[in-house]
């Protein structure tokens, strides 16, 4: 198991520093930032890691797997830097490994890991439906994010259309999968600290945005979820990398904002939730020796 978190730690990192040296810094050479709303958009930002830590020991919980909140903030935040490695099995698998003991099955652990992680995308897409409809030029395209979503909540709750699903993946991919079944109830019962979740961290990019133009309306916010759920159904992209940036850049164009500030805004809003990756990694590493 040691070896397993070792590799998840320097792979991911690796990963990481490869996409950091990518990054285009010059573009920020003229911004003008408000230092105390970009201060209030951190208080969220970490807020919201905290949040998702919380998530996860609430999903672990409901399965009757006991997990401590240091477990929780251990796991999450240890493996947070694994979505740059191409993929999304280690985001998923990765802190399920990291609990696993005698007690704890992969398996079962991996499954939880996998409900959760699903019911997060799915709220996400719920909430990003709002942002689309609202902003006039992107509007006809609101069909299609609401299509996603209507499918992704049949995968999540029809039992036929899951098998139907893993028929076709197994048929095409010629590998084995194996959808969580989700019941309404848990569904009901993980919506609660997601939503919140979700919550803090749109507020965080709403500050982040008026730490750099101004007031803008509350709204314009809602282009974060849009990205990051149109990043995490990406998978050929490690962390959604140009997907996320791509559509916030083309929400905040569509919404007034000249195409250089919404570039700018794109990029700095990465670097921005990497310093959260950062805090909840090394929060990680300080509750790693508590656990």
């Amino acid at each position: 198991m040691k070896r397993i978190i070792n590799v998840l730690l320097y792979g991911s990192l690796i990963a990481l520093l490869l996409y950091v040296y990518n990054l285009d810094f010059v573009i920020f050479r003229d911004l003008s930032i408000n230092y105390k709303w970009l201060f209030v958009s951190f208080i969220f930002l970490f807020a919201g890691f905290v949040l998702a830590a919380i998530s996860w020991r609430v999903s672990l919980n409901l399965h009757n797997v006991n997990a401590s909140i240091k477990e929780a903030i251990y796991s999450q935040g240890i493996v947070g830097f694994t979505k740059y490695i191409p993929g999304r099995v280690w985001t998923i698998l990765g802190r399920a490994a990291i609990l696993k003991n005698e007690d704890r099955e992969l398996k079962r652990l991996s499954f939880i890991s996998f409900k959760e992680q699903l019911i997060y995308l799915c709220l996400g897409f719920v909430i990003s439906i709002y942002p689309v409809l609202k902003t006039e030029k992107i509007s006809e395209y609101s069909w299609i994010i609401i299509l996603l979503t209507g499918l992704l909540f049949l995968l999540l709750f029809s039992a036929r259309l899951q098998r139907i699903f893993e028929k076709v993946w197994n048929k095409f991919f010629k590998s084995s999968l194996n959808l969580p079944k989700i019941s309404v109830k848990e569904f009901a019962q993980l919506s609660g600290v997601i939503i919140i979740w979700w919550f803090f961290w749109i507020a965080g990019f709403y500050f982040l945005l008026i730490s750099v133009t101004g007031f803008v309306p509350f709204y314009y916010a809602f282009a974060f979820p849009l990205s990051v759920v149109l990043g995490l159904i990406s998978i050929i992209f490690p962390g959604g990398i140009g997907v996320r940036e791509g559509a916030i850049t083309l929400f905040l164009i569509s919404n007034g904002i000249s195409a250089d500030i919404a570039v700018t805004i794109s990029v700095f809003a990465r670097i921005w939730f990497l310093a959260g990756e950062f805090f909840a990694f090394f929060l990680a590493l300080y509750f790693r020796k508590k656990v």
